[in-house]
């Protein structure tokens, strides 16, 4: 099966807009694919979901409705212990998400933020949310 790494912007989209492309992607988690987390990824999630300006934004974020979500990924990932270093991107917190990619074998790494990274890192493709669902798409095709 497929290790796949959802970026913090994607894990984000996918509770602020439960309709959207990154919800949809995450769905389809332990079916299509096998996917990876780290700790740090998953306190950064609950730090950003909690900020006011996010509250104010989208008033269906309540307290609850995060911590089910949050609950929801622990249940549905892997845990991946970093243990890597890596400098390929500007952002550090960019090179702790790429480490965890790195100690857990993905095969992609999905993101919006493809300034931020490279467009490979060893064996890691690095993939557009679009990209990654007709990827998945084509093996489904097969």
């Amino acid at each position: 099966m497929l290790r796949v790494v959802l970026d913090a912007n994607l894990l984000t989209s996918a509770v602020l807009t439960p309709l959207g492309e990154a919800r949809a992607l995450l769905r389809r988690a332990r079916v299509d694919y096998e996917l990876l987390l780290s700790d740090f990824m998953h306190a950064r999630l609950a730090q950003v979901l909690h900020y006011p300006h996010i509250q104010t934004k989208y008033p269906h974020l309540t307290s609850g409705v995060i911590t089910e979500y949050l609950a929801l990924l622990r249940g549905l990932a892997l845990f991946v212990p970093e243990k890597t270093e890596t400098t390929a991107s500007k952002d550090p917190e960019d090179n702790r998400v790429l480490a965890v990619a790195v100690d857990g074998q993905a095969d992609y790494l999905v993101t919006r933020n493809h300034s931020h990274f490279p467009a490979t890192y060893g064996q890691i493709k690095i993939v557009s949310p679009a990209d990654f669902r007709s990827h998945l798409q084509g093996a489904q095709d097969r």
